[in-house]
């Protein structure tokens, strides 16, 4: 039977004056962290997440090969560990980077969610634990040290919706780096879109973290509809087209504007 003691340290409060109302992060692997200002942090982290990953899958492989276990073999676990250095490093260094830039009083997150179809399920598990673990220790010691307030808000269609008008559709994200809206045509860095929508959810009370998805997609969308109230312009035929609001579309939209599906 083994014991395990650990000594907690209480952190001292250091010396800090906030040069930025808030600041919204977009968090995921390439890069680690973009915000709603445009910046993107940590462009080098999924080079070394896919170097790494090639090295875990194929030293498993091979032990598993022989009918070995993983989780006992000495390369295996030293590759791992090597993963989890290296992800608490970045984190920490990107957040302080961060911090130094904009001396925040306030910063809005998303709910953690580290995964990429470009790397095997295992490195995404590895990822998954690791990175989430790392980032909610950070945050918690940037508010013990400089009283950086930590906003949670629900990141749900957050990277389909364009943060300039609204409109949500799974189209608008064309890959992992680029956005571009359907609707308006607003194109930008598909992070820093989902960052500034994480920002406008923060002051919006219909957004709380554990909303569940369709009614995150229900607020969405009534919000879009509002704004094209006795419109007939032609996003009306893009909205009939998009799966997501043809539940809504006709009980939304005022019927005596004459805009009715057909």
């Amino acid at each position: 039977m083994r014991i395990w003691v650990r000594v907690v340290k209480e952190l001292k409060k250091r010396n800090y004056v906030p040069a930025t109302d808030t600041i919204a992060i977009d968090l995921g692997l390439n890069p680690l962290i973009a915000t709603n200002n445009g910046d993107l942090l940590g462009r080098q982290f999924f080079d070394f997440l896919k170097k790494m990953d090639e090295k875990i899958t194929k030293r498993m492989a091979q032990v598993q090969r022989n009918g070995g276990l993983p989780s006992r073999d000495n390369r295996y676990r030293e590759y791992v560990r090597r993963l989890r250095e290296f992800l608490k490093n970045e984190i920490n260094r990107v957040l302080n980077r961060l911090i130094n830039l904009y001396k925040p009083m306030k910063l809005v997150v998303e709910r953690l969610d580290f995964r990429s179809p470009e790397l095997s399920k295992r490195m995404n598990r590895l990822i998954q634990n690791f990175g989430k673990r790392y980032v909610k220790e950070k945050l918690e010691r940037l508010h013990q040290l400089y009283g950086i307030e930590i906003v949670e808000v629900n990141p749900a269609y957050s990277s389909q919706e364009c943060s300039s008008c609204g409109y949500v559709d799974r189209e608008n994200r064309k890959s992992t780096q680029e956005f571009e809206c359907k609707c308006c045509g607003n194109k930008m860095n598909a992070q820093v879109n989902s960052a500034k929508n994480l920002l406008e959810r923060s002051s919006l009370r219909e957004f709380h973290p554990h909303l569940p998805k369709k009614q995150v997609l229900k607020v969405l969308i009534q919000r879009h509809l509002e704004r094209l109230k006795g419109c007939k312009s032609a996003p009306l035929d893009i909205l009939k087209g998009n799966p997501y609001y043809r539940e809504f579309l006709e009980n939304i939209l005022n019927p005596r504007q004459g805009l009715t599906l057909s």
